[in-house]
Order: C-alpha cells, then sequence, then structure tokens
C-alpha cells in the first residue's frame, strides 16, 4: 500500500492526535504513541483483551454517539425550510433543543454529522491496540480502511471530518445535563475546542496540510484472522 494512502488512514484518529501532541502522539506511526510499549484502556475504554478491543471497534463506528443525532442532520439536508420548522415544531423541549444544535452546525460539518467523533476515536482505539499487540497492524490497516469508505461518504473535506469531530466532542460533554434543558442549550451553543481545531488546521504534520481529502484507496482484502466478525 502506498505510504500516503496508510498516513491518510491514521490521519483519520489525527483530532485525538492534536489533543495528545504535547504527549509524543503521531500523525503517522501505526502506534498513536510511538515511544510507548502499552497503553492501559481498561480503566477508560474497558479494553484489555483483543476481543474487548475488536467489539468496541465493531460496535462503536457504526452505532457510538453519532446516531443519536444522524437522523436529525440526515432530515435537515432534505427538508425545505419550511418542512424544517414544522417539523421542530413537532417535537419536544429536549429533541427542539438538539434540533437548534443541528441546525447551527449543519453549515460546517455537513450530512456526516458527529459521525467523524466516533471514527476518529475508534482510530485512536486502533492505533492503541496496534501497540498493545491486541490487533497486527493489516488488521488495523483494513479497519481503517473500511472508515475511511465511511468518511469520505460522509463529509466533503478535512475540515468537514475535523468539524464533525469538534461538534462531536462538543455533544459529548453536555450529555450528562439532558435534566436541565437550559444548561443543555447553554453547553451546546459554546464553543468547544477551538485549540484543538487550530492545531489541527495549522500544523505543517495535520493530513489536512500533506494529503488531499478525495485519495484512491485500493480496497483492501480482509485478514483471515477477521472473517469471524461480521462486520465491513
Amino acid at each position: 500500500m502506498n505510504q500516503d494512502v496508510i498516513d491518510w488512514l491514521y490521519g483519520l484518529s489525527a483530532p485525538m492526535v492534536a489533543l495528545s501532541k504535547n504527549n509524543g502522539a503521531s500523525y503517522t506511526s501505526p502506534f498513536f504513541y510511538p515511544d510507548r510499549d502499552f497503553m492501559d484502556m481498561s480503566e477508560s475504554w474497558r479494553i484489555d483483551s483483543r476481543q474487548t478491543l475488536l467489539n468496541c471497534v465493531f460496535d462503536m463506528v457504526d452505532d457510538g454517539h453519532a446516531p443519536l443525532l444522524s437522523q436529525y442532520y440526515s432530515i435537515y439536508s432534505r427538508f425545505s425550510e419550511s418542512d424544517w420548522r414544522d417539523y421542530c415544531q413537532a417535537q419536544d423541549d429536549y429533541q427542539k433543543i438538539l434540533l437548534e444544535f443541528v441546525e447551527q452546525t449543519f453549515c460546517v460539518c455537513g450530512y456526516g454529522g458527529i459521525r467523524s467523533w466516533d471514527y476518529a476515536r475508534m482510530g485512536y482505539v486502533l492505533r492503541n491496540g496496534t501497540t498493545n499487540k491486541y490487533i497486527t497492524e493489516e488488521e488495523a490497516l483494513w479497519i481503517f480502511s473500511r472508515i475511511a469508505a465511511r468518511s469520505q461518504y460522509f463529509y466533503e473535506s478535512w475540515h468537514n471530518y475535523f468539524a464533525g469531530w469538534s461538534i462531536g466532542f462538543q455533544f459529548w460533554e453536555s450529555l450528562n445535563n439532558k435534566e436541565d434543558l437550559e444548561v443543555l442549550r447553554c453547553e451546546l451553543t459554546r464553543a468547544s475546542q477551538t485549540n484543538t481545531m487550530k492545531i489541527l488546521i495549522t500544523d505543517k504534520d495535520s493530513p489536512c496540510n500533506r494529503l488531499p481529502w478525495y485519495i484512491e484507496i485500493d480496497e483492501l482484502e480482509k485478514p483471515e484472522s477477521l472473517t469471524e466478525y461480521d462486520w465491513s
């Protein structure tokens, strides 16, 4: 596989790298932290084995936090302004706050919504799983290639993808405020992760400054070691 393509695939976890760049995170290494021999993911991710890692990744890529808003981004992309207003009026107060958030953020993340929040985090998990030898680099790259197909379908640029991650981070931070709708509204309207976005956009090593978004990625054959998993 072309090195630029490999760098592009690992670049899907770039927002997580920008968060941890000062701690030695790499955009392009198979290992998220090249200087570390092991990453303990048992407490934060409940991952302590090959099985728990793969279960997490295969579940979260398509069924992480993004589905909580995906239908709203889809509806907003299809509805006329008047249809959207009518739809919003028919929802309860909690849903109206989420719909307002979707309307405010659609212009920067588009139809993909916050899917990249899940994609980038699972890229982080995969690369740490390679460090821990839970999976091989071949297995990680195949899974990355499937995440890539989703990413290029839902997003139009690196900036689009990064914005989806940032908005997803903001949404995730607000999830504990469901009971207090006014606090939730405030949490969803404040700026979040602006410094991380600045790093992603200005860092010369960031994939958006090195590689085009629409890069040709050959379809990889699924490793035999993963054929028992009905996921692609």
